[in-house]
């Protein structure tokens, strides 16, 4: 897989974690802080637009105690209200909240001191609704049971003092709670780089019932909800004769604030930039300037002295050096973003906000030529309501803009980190030995004393990789891509390949061309996003050859090695892209149930942004009724005859493992995907009738020892997947090379084997002397080079283990009178495999040593 897909999940990794980071500005979802603190580069609208529906809206209403939790854990509140001296006509002074400490010491005792801790109010939530209203507003209604406790009262006389407790219930009359609303209202600032700004506009139902302007019950304070007793003393028992409303009045009055302040208090952290320690410096943006308010921690506008919004979402460097410095790419290749809530906003049935974007390569990379970023065209909006699946009911829906994503993968290009070096080092053994079947030259040219050469393949993209967003639909039955979700084109790909001549590289050839590949996401479990490849049996055009003078192959036939080194560079890069996590939304988690183009674009046959529709979930909840197992193992391999692996332009025919696959513990349909080389995984497939899944891979274009990882899911449940299961694969369709040299010196026939993927000491040889039959198969043996010539010469047969065989044969040029004259071996033959081993030698041996001996009489 190129690695231009690498980067498009990253960056759908970061925007996708801008809300749950938001403001985070220490590095999260695999970014670390910008040296400066903030993005200083071009930004652009709307890369990323999140839709709260309808249904979404119900369904946090309908789960409020987990949205409450976020900001009220245990859906609790507690209100502290401090000992103060007041002074009341008619009664005169009074100390409310002289609770003394926790003994009861200093309580009642006419003092307002270091011994009095606070009287805690209990505020019990017990319910919340969220209401969109109109001019971007939204109305949230809290349902609260207050609980004050006794706060204690002393009103001081000469004669003896009134000792009281006075006691708030919500349940005391009828109704039974209290109901608080706040409206918060959403804009735009467009001073502060169009950030999502949202402040609170009223808070209803903390008035005292009565007072002017106060509401009805339960949206007030209902004096009727307090109850006054006596502490002991003398005079106490005049406390239920005393007028205490005036009193009563103003406890009510101490809460009011104290409540509003705890809802501004959950909800003003998020409105304004938070600066100080571990925190970036105040922005600048235009003339806009700002300054940190030391003892709120909070940033201000030196001009308004407000403070200025804060940036919803996330900042941070890339290092894509780091993923990928050891395939080739530059160390320092990275690249800066920016994703932030802002742009536009909209509360209609739902809550829709969009997002202010930047990213930029921190450097242009010496392996591409600088080119200008493409522009950001405008695109509308995506209609999330009107492009769902009718009966979806759909909670979140995502949307990622074309022109950004083709903005991710230009950076990523100019960044270098799409120049790619492949080498023993990174994707295994690498040598001319791999492609010699390919290209016969290649072998003659490279094979030095009977070792094959090392290669370096080296990928350089000359222009920025481009990506279509499709349709993203399946066969029904089948479960096979039809309108690939992803489209990525490679244009003017260029490939060098390098062999290594006398302890340096020189360049073979170089191929050029246009690669597109289908691309996909999978979802396991909730949240965690997977990229996955389609049908491999990519679209390879404008393909151009360059530099090949070395070889004797005509150019043309070399573009049919294109595949080869995609299927080879695919699981190198794979190995290092490993799934992502969706951001949580506070409390809750998305479970994606559909990926699709949105917006489509007139004309063609893609579409203006990458949706993602998506439930929410408590974050406790499972996200799958169950997961299968899954059992897997090799049924047989198809792999061509040798002769047909000869690169003729026409492009090459892929070996293919089928494996016997099933699901086990589930009832349903069965889908499966797998991974070759730890590569990325395929879409998910339907097995065929007999449980037969066949694995097409360009990968196998390398002969080798591969590997395929196979997992299962219910078409039904399809986010519970299963844990990998482990097939092994040969892929060797060439047999060994076998040379035969005569040690006349030590009366020996040497022989020399060597085979692509077999190591010499796995391979098996059969002998066959002059007419005789070969013997059993079995490891190699010393040949007699005397006796083998008396018996007309033997043939050597060896076997790797796939079952290639390969047959040279040694016959004397002459009879074997005449020793000393040269003989020849023939050149290898094709042959059937059968059994073998070295009887007809010892024969031959002996034959020999009694001639010799006759001779020395």
């Amino acid at each position: 897989m190129s690695p231009a897909l690498r980067r498009l999940s990253i960056t759908v990794v970061a925007v996708l974690t801008a809300v749950g980071c938001a403001g985070s500005g220490s590095g999260c979802g695999g970014l670390t802080p910008l040296p400066n603190g903030r993005y200083t580069g071009p930004k652009t609208d709307n890369a990323l637009n999140i839709r709260l529906s309808a249904q979404g809206i119900n369904y946090l209403n309908n789960n409020w105690r987990t949205l409450v939790e976020m900001f009220a854990p245990g859906a609790t509140l507690n209100l502290p209200v401090a000992c103060s001296k007041q002074n009341f006509s008619v009664i005169g002074d009074v100390y409310v909240s002289d609770q003394g400490d926790s003994t009861g010491s200093g309580r009642l005792d006419g003092k307002c001191d270091g011994k009095d801790l606070p009287a805690n109010v209990g505020v019990k939530i017990t319910g919340f609704s969220l209401v969109p209203g109109p001019s971007n507003t939204v109305d949230a209604t809290v349902s609260l049971d207050i609980a004050t406790g006794k706060i204690y009262l002393l009103n001081p006389h000469s004669l003896c003092d009134l000792k009281c407790s006075i006691d708030f219930s919500s349940s005391r009359a009828q109704p039974s709670s209290n109901t608080v609303s706040v409206t918060v209202k959403f804009s735009i600032d467009t001073k502060w780089d169009k950030l999502l700004a949202f402040d609170v506009q009223d808070i209803n139902g903390t008035q005292v019932c009565g007072a002017s302007g106060a509401p009805a019950k339960p949206k007030c304070f209902d004096p009727s909800d307090l109850k006054l007793d006596s502490e002991g003393g003398f005079c106490s028992s005049a406390c239920d004769a005393a007028d205490w409303d005036v009193v009563k009045n103003f406890v009510l009055k101490l809460i009011s604030p104290l409540l509003q302040d705890k809802i501004k208090s959950a909800i003003e952290p998020q409105q304004c930039e938070q600066c100080g320690a571990g925190k970036p410096a105040c922005p600048s943006v235009g003339g806009a300037t700002s300054t940190c308010d030391t003892s709120a921690k909070v940033c201000m506008d030196t001009a308004t002295n407000k403070c200025v919004p804060r940036f919803l979402g996330t900042e941070g460097r890339v290092s894509l050096g780091g993923l990928l410095g050891n395939f080739g790419a530059p160390t320092e290749a990275a690249l800066d973003l920016s994703v932030a809530a802002g742009s536009t906003v909209k509360v209609d049935t739902g809550l829709t906000i969009g997002t202010r974007d930047g990213l930029q390569p921190v450097k242009v990379a010496n392996c591409v030529p600088p080119q200008a970023p493409p522009p950001m065209t405008a695109v509308s909006s995506p209609n999330f309501d009107g492009e769902a699946t009718p009966g979806s009911g759909y909670h979140v829906g995502v949307g990622i803009a074309s022109p950004f994503v083709n903005l991710a993968v230009h950076q990523a290009h100019q960044s270098g980190a799409l120049c790619l070096q492949l080498s023993s080092a990174t994707v295994g053994l690498l040598t001319t030995g791999l492609f010699k079947t390919f290209l016969p030259s290649l072998g003659r040219l490279s094979t030095r004393d009977g070792k094959d050469a090392p290669m370096l393949v080296v990928l350089r993209p000359a222009k920025a990789p481009k990506i279509d967003i499709g349709k993203g639909t399946f066969d029904p039955v089948t479960k096979k891509p039809i309108d690939p979700l992803l489209l990525l084109t490679l244009p003017e790909l260029s490939i060098d390949f390098y062999a290594m001549f006398d302890d340096r590289y020189a360049r073979l050839f170089t191929l050029s061309a246009d690669v597109a590949l289908p691309l996909s996401l999978i979802f396991n479990g909730c949240s965690s996003v997977q990229p996955a490849i389609g049908d491999l049996k990519m679209l390879v055009t404008n393909i151009k050859t360059s530099n090949s003078e070395i070889l004797a192959e005509d150019p043309k036939v070399l573009g049919d090695l294109i595949p080869a080194i995609i299927g080879l560079a695919e699981p190198a890069i794979g190995n290092a892209l490993k799934p992502f996590g969706l951001p949580a939304l506070g409390s809750f988690k998305l479970k994606v149930n559909e990926v699709k183009g949105l917006g489509a674009i007139s004309g063609t046959a893609y579409y203006n942004h990458l949706g993602l529709y998506a439930t929410l979930l408590p974050n406790s909840a499972a996200c799958a009724t169950s997961a299968p197992q899954v059992s897997a193992a090799l049924k047989r391999t198809e792999q061509p005859k040798a002769a047909a692996m000869r690169a003729t332009g026409q492009g090459l025919p892929v070996p293919r493992a089928i494996l016997d696959v099933r699901a086990l513990g589930v009832s349903g349909v069965a889908e499966f995907d797998y991974r070759v080389d730890e590569g990325t995984w395929s879409t998910f497939v339907t097995a065929e009738g007999n449980g037969e899944l066949a694995v097409e891979h360009p990968v196998f274009l390398i002969q080798g020892r591969h590997v395929i990882d196979v997992r299962a899911r219910m078409a039904d449940d399809p986010h519970g997947v299963s844990e990998p299961v482990r097939v092994g694969v040969l892929i060797d369709w060439e047999p060994p090379e076998v040379e035969l040299t005569a040690d006349r010196e030590h009366d020996l026939l040497q022989v020399t084997a060597r085979d692509v993927v077999s190591s010499s000491e796995t391979l098996r040889y059969a002998y066959k002397v002059g007419d005789g039959d070969f013997g059993e198969f079995g490891a190699a043996r010393p040949i007699a080079l005397s006796a083998v010539e008396q018996q007309g010469g033997v043939t050597v047969r060896v076997r790797d283990e796939a079952g290639n065989v390969a047959d040279k044969v040694w016959k004397p040029a002459v009879v074997a009178d005449h020793p000393d004259l040269p003989a020849q071996a023939s050149a290898p033959s094709a042959a059937g495999c059968t059994a073998a081993g070295g009887a007809w030698l010892a024969v031959g041996a002996l034959v020999g040593a009694l001639r010799r001996r006759r001779a020395k009489r």
